[in-house]
């Protein structure tokens, strides 16, 4: 199992625990899939805090201002008319003693929670204070779903939430998303506040809530740029350029690139059935032929010139090489280069 559907497994066995009312003393959350740490710990709040005595056994400090030190001195405190006190101690990647806390994990108090979040780059595990955590409570480590992972994941989550999703809907959401998983969620928040639950999310459900054009699409400029239909990708990328705040060059680049990787795998792939492809790359049933199609119009080295297309955009986007000069210029021109190959 990958480290992201992992993870993803992992999240809903912790959130059943909480929802159960097991709560243990110390947690470390950390990792870049930010939304299963939002969600954790706003489950973990749900949990431990009495709204009615919130204002004394609710505690919030940050890493960048509170050292590890005045953390133990509150955590070694009681809470005041309840059960329990949380700490939660967010941006803790940027606490400058961060091991002036492993004697307390060493022994936590039962009726202090505390939350040390540590979004990003994780603690390394071979490390003392990773060690300390994993003896003392709990260590979630939101770990990035892999691109293959994402629709089977996504589609599971949205099944979760009591709902189910068709294929074509749910790869229009991915790809639109650049396969992010927490942009992924913040869409569906969209589509979960507007479609009663029980239903099955339809094409035209992504299409109004999200914000995606029916006609001008990621998805529809991938097929035009895989079928080589020049007419059809020029209408698409002059509607994009008109509207770069809806599809900003960043976005587009991530999802052409995930795209025409995809490709390069396909045709490296040419003994194997559709099934073996889908499911080590990834593809729905519905566009194989498409990816079919793009790997013979770009087949040999030409794939090879695509994906430097795509880098050198991405370079000149960051400045890191001459010949940025705007979003709609680096787009018309990597799109026509592309066509071109």
């Amino acid at each position: 199992m990958a480290k992201g559907s992992s993870s993803y497994s992992d999240f809903n066995a912790l959130m059943q625990q909480l929802e159960q009312g097991e709560v243990l003393p110390v947690y470390l959350l950390q990792g870049e899939e930010y939304r299963f740490l939002e969600q954790l710990l706003d489950k973990i709040e749900e949990k431990v805090v009495d709204p009615a005595t919130a204002s004394f056994n609710h505690h919030t400090f940050y890493g960048k201002e509170t050292e590890a030190s005045e953390l133990v001195n509150l955590a070694r405190r009681f809470p005041m008319m309840a059960d329990k006190q949380l700490i939660v101690y967010k941006e803790a990647q940027y606490c400058r003693k961060p091991e002036e806390i492993e004697e307390y994990l060493k022994n936590p108090v039962p009726s202090t929670v505390l939350v040390w979040y540590h979004p990003g780059k994780k603690i390394p595990s071979n490390r003392k204070l990773a060690k300390a955590f994993a003896m003392s409570g709990k260590v979630f480590n939101a770990d990035p779903i892999a691109e293959k992972d994402v629709i089977p994941v996504v589609h599971s989550y949205i099944q979760d939430q009591g709902y189910d999703i068709e294929p074509k809907p749910l790869h229009l959401l991915v790809e639109n998303s650049a396969a992010r998983f927490s942009v992924i969620l913040q869409e569906l928040d969209k589509v979960f506040s507007n479609v009663e639950k029980g239903s099955k999310i339809r094409e035209e459900h992504i299409q109004k809530y999200v914000g995606i054009n029916k006609k001008f699409n990621i998805f529809g400029l991938q097929k035009a740029l895989a079928q080589k239909k020049r007419t059809q990708v020029v209408e698409i990328v002059n509607y994009f350029t008109s509207h770069t705040k809806e599809y900003p060059l960043v976005v587009l680049n991530a999802t052409l690139y995930g795209y025409f990787r995809k490709v390069s795998i396909v045709q490296s792939m040419t003994r194997s059935t559709d099934k073996e492809i889908m499911s080590a790359v990834g593809i729905p049933f519905f566009a194989m032929s498409e990816y079919r199609e793009a790997a013979r119009n770009y087949g040999g080295n030409k794939i090879v010139s695509v994906m430097d297309c795509i880098n050198d955009c991405d370079l000149k986007f960051k400045g890191i090489k001459p010949g940025g000069e705007s979003e709609k210029a680096l787009l018309e021109e990597t799109i026509l280069k592309i066509l071109s190959i």
